[in-house]
């Protein structure tokens, strides 16, 4: 299945500062945006993450886990669960194992690769980042962590643009790998 991530950006490249904080992102609000969120969200049946973005979430909502579909989270540390009934798995290792974990238990629909430059780049290097959906927010920050630390170069081919509010422009890519051009 198709290997999607869906995140947002300053214009200048960056999806959290350098303390890795998102206050720049959360001043927006979520209104301008619910309709697009769930319009992806109707197509994902797993989710993969890293162990900050993870913690980030349980820090704020600590009783009310946000996803219904399995989660997996990549890790080497020891992390505390989310609140009961939800489907979190902690991974390590192979990219490519945990891509065919992730495959199964999405069926039919795309696994989001949710914030985590770092997580989308590990995937994009065994060549499963397919789509990359980026909203761009009218914001520069100068620094922090980039949106796709990758190592090779990558061909993006534009599938669709579509404006939101305040001045924010959602992008979506089709990505290939390298040699596919």
């Amino acid at each position: 299945m198709t290997f999607q991530y869906y995140v947002a950006s300053t214009l200048d490249g960056f999806i959290a500062d350098s303390d890795n904080r998102i206050d720049w992102l959360l001043r927006f609000g979520t209104a301008d945006f619910d309709d697009a969120y769930r319009r992806f969200l109707s197509g994902v049946g797993s989710i993969v993450m890293g162990s900050r973005t993870y913690e980030f979430l349980l820090t704020e909502s600590p009783d009310d886990w946000p996803y219904t579909v399995p989660t997996v989270v990549l890790t080497h540390r020891d992390l505390p669960l989310a609140a009961a009934g939800a489907d979190i798995r902690f991974r390590s290792g192979d990219i490519e194992a945990v891509a065919a974990e992730l495959d199964a238990l999405a069926g039919e629909r795309s696994t989001w690769i949710v914030g985590g430059g770092d997580i989308a780049a590990q995937f994009a290097a065994v060549g499963r980042l397919d789509a990359m959906i980026v909203t761009l927010m009218p914001v520069i920050l100068g620094s922090g962590v980039p949106l796709l630390p990758v190592k090779d170069l990558r061909h993006l081919h534009l599938v669709s643009t579509a404006p939101l509010g305040q001045g924010a422009i959602e992008l979506s890519y089709a990505v290939s790998t390298p040699g596919d051009d």
